[in-house]
């Protein structure tokens, strides 16, 4: 079954006409291993690339790159660019990574040049035009949409040419989004729905629920009837990713100590984008779950930061979750995780270090191959694979 994905981490970028024809002459990438070949600013031919590169934001005003070994998915360091402190969300374009930046409430845009460095876009940093603190969360949507959520209650709407930039606003920008929107994600619908794709937003206040809204041809949103969706009364909603026709969220009890965690599956309705709970939802986690990832195979994985483990799922055809084993020790590990199958990368913040897994392609079963030392501690981890022509 195809898998619509488009949240952060993502490894999908928007690709030109130019960009299908280079693709098709680099002749190598899998279902595993994709390859994304996007052109430059300016136009012209798309640069060489020595793929595939993770790249983790950090505590300090630093990106750190890293080449991954496509047999052992091993990390080797490049050298750290300037990039933003504390960035918590990383969108992926291709050949552009964005970043939030909170300090200055803008984004930080790169291109990713030669042998995987990165490069500022011009007129990076685009400001957001509201008070620092924000943005909580990014995300590049269909069409050429891009969106940042703000800790006021608003979403922001802009424009991305295929450029690395922010033009805009789209119209009605910014638009009302309940009192804490936190991470987004995003699906086309049918064509016949009152909008070309779905935003959906968890709302991080107690009882916030998930907040949905149809994306129109010109990228301002419109709740959808029964927006906010309701799942956990006195529960945090944090991370959300779209995986095939659903919409998964985390979230962290606010009643106790133990700060235990749930995940929340609900299907998608195509035609409308409206939210209705499967089967058995919602899921037990472990403790204060703060990110989520779904591989190609359909195996869920889970960061559980409240007790520093890696629960892995299947999630099955009508959406209900079944576990895979027990979850997996990760160190101190309590920040983003990224995927590039048959491997799995957690950010381990308090260690300064990013912990390697591999995936079993059947089974979903992790089992633990290592760990990098980075030059800061990182954050937040998106993987890019470009072809190297």
């Amino acid at each position: 079954m195809f898998t619509r994905v488009f949240g952060a981490p993502s490894r999908f970028g928007i690709l030109s006409l130019s960009c299908l024809l280079c693709l098709m002459l680099a002749g190598c990438g899998s279902a595993t291993h994709p390859i994304i070949c996007a052109v430059p600013a300016g136009g012209g031919q798309c640069p060489i690339i020595i793929n595939p590169q993770l790249y983790a934001t950090s505590t300090s005003n630093q990106v750190l790159p890293f080449l991954i070994d496509n047999s052992s998915g091993a990390l080797t360091a490049a050298t750290p660019v300037a990039g933003p402190a504390n960035s918590s969300s990383i969108v992926n374009l291709g050949f552009f990574l964005m970043f939030a930046d909170p300090a200055t409430n803008a984004v930080d845009s790169d291109q990713i040049n030669e042998g995987g460095g990165l490069i500022t876009v011009q007129g990076s940093p685009f400001a957001l035009g509201t008070a620092a603190g924000g943005p909580t969360s990014i995300l590049g949507a269909p069409a050429g949409f891009f969106y940042a959520s703000e800790p006021n209650g608003t979403i922001l709407g802009f424009i991305t040419p295929d450029d690395g930039t922010l033009t805009g606003p789209v119209p009605n920008s910014p638009f009302a989004a309940g009192s804490a929107p936190g991470q987004m994600a995003a699906t086309t619908l049918n064509p016949d729905a009152p909008g070309i794709a779905a935003l959906y937003a968890s709302d991080a206040a107690p009882s916030g629920g998930v907040l949905a809204y149809t994306i129109n041809s010109a990228g301002s949103l419109t709740p959808i009837n029964g927006s906010p969706f309701a799942v956990l009364p006195e529960w945090s909603a944090g991370s959300v990713v779209v995986a095939n026709s659903y919409v998964i969220v985390a979230y962290t009890s606010l009643a106790g100590p133990t700060n235990f965690g749930k995940v929340a599956v609900l299907a998608v309705d195509l035609d409308s984008g409206s939210l209705t709970p499967v089967p058995g939802s919602p899921f037990s986690v472990g403790n204060a779950p703060s990110a989520l990832a779904v591989d190609g195979a359909n195996h869920l994985f889970v960061m559980n930061g409240g007790d520093h483990t890696i629960s892995a799922f299947n999630l099955e055809g009508n959406g209900m979750l079944s576990a895979i084993g027990s979850p997996v020790a990760a160190g101190t590990a309590n920040s983003g995780i990224a995927l590039y199958p048959p491997y799995l990368y957690a950010a381990d913040t308090t260690a300064g270090s990013i912990l390697t897994f591999t995936i079993d392609p059947f089974t979903g079963v992790l089992a633990t191959a290592g760990s990098t030392t980075t030059a800061s501690p990182p954050l937040q981890l998106t993987v890019v694979n470009l072809p190297a022509i």
